[in-house]
């Protein structure tokens, strides 16, 4: 077989790749539905990104999280793993799917920077706290959850800090601070050994 040939089955196969990935989710979609509200933690939710657009959301269990924000076919999207939110207490299924929604508002999902993590987190507590779905003893109450996470290099602090964090956003009384809130100070950076001579 010529290299022509390779050429054109390879790239017939990666075009059949996507059409099976895509037939996957739309198989799933249709089984379960696309929705515009959704009910996590006992409270029925919707979410609309920052180009006004309605976010749907699907629970899929194969995630690897408990939930993604995506766009899928120029459609945003919130993908929640129905399992194991369901080993969660309500309210941080909530805060989870808040951070979700939060990657949607503030354009995450086309713009992702270094602090997209930290800043959907305090998006999600401050939106929690306004509409009245936590309170400060909530946000306590989420450290043994959260405190057993390492972080991801995806940009989510290690479990004892990002507790800390999503503390000072919630005490934070500002509506619109997600980048620094007041009574957070960040960890150093770990100091890296000198190389050996």
């Amino acid at each position: 077989m010529g290299w022509t040939a390779r050429r054109a089955l390879l790239s017939l196969a990666s075009v059949w790749g996507c059409v099976l990935a895509t037939s996957a989710f739309a198989e799933e979609s249709a089984r379960e539905g696309l929705q515009t509200r959704i009910k996590v933690g006992g409270q029925e939710l919707s979410c609309r990104d920052f180009r006004g657009q309605t976010v749907r959301s699907i629970h899929l269990d194969d995630l690897g999280d408990v939930a993604h924000a995506r766009i899928v076919n120029r459609m945003p999207i919130i993908t929640l793993n129905k399992r194991r939110l369901d080993t969660l207490p309500d309210k941080l299924q909530v805060f989870f799917f808040n951070h979700e929604c939060a990657h949607h508002i503030l354009g995450h999902v086309f713009y992702p920077t270094q602090t997209s993590e930290n800043e959907a987190d305090c998006y999600a507590i401050k939106q929690g706290r306004r509409d009245g779905l936590l309170t400060r003893d909530d946000v306590v109450a989420f450290t043994p959850y959260i405190a057993v996470s390492r972080g991801s290099p995806f940009g989510h602090l290690p479990g004892p800090v990002r507790s800390q964090r999503l503390l000072a956003c919630f005490d934070d009384p500002s509506e619109e601070n997600i980048v620094d809130p007041a009574g957070f100070t960040p960890p150093p950076p770990p100091i890296l050994a000198e190389g050996l001579r």
